[in-house]
């Protein structure tokens, strides 16, 4: 179980942060979360203030999925350290 865990975490890490595959296949009416934050990056100015807010949105789901399995994700990554 804690190396499924730790395996689950790490791909909904990576699948998240996919930033260029987004960017090449996905249209304007289905947007990710990553891309929809690049949009706030004008010719002219960049809009703080928005891009910060949807960016702590964005990190919410990946925050909360390690925060429940904590558990598992310390006793995956330790598993073969300590012998004995």
């Amino acid at each position: 179980m804690p190396g499924v865990a730790v395996t689950a975490i790490f791909c909904l890490v990576w699948s998240w942060n996919e930033f260029l595959y987004s960017v090449l296949f996905t249209k304007i009416v289905a947007r990710t979360v990553s891309v929809g934050l690049a949009l706030f990056w004008g010719s002219i100015e960049i809009q703080w203030g928005p891009m910060c807010a949807g960016a702590s949105l964005a990190i919410l789901p990946t925050l909360l999925a390690a925060w429940f399995m904590q558990r598992y994700i310390i006793h995956g990554l330790t598993f073969g350290a300590v012998k004995g």
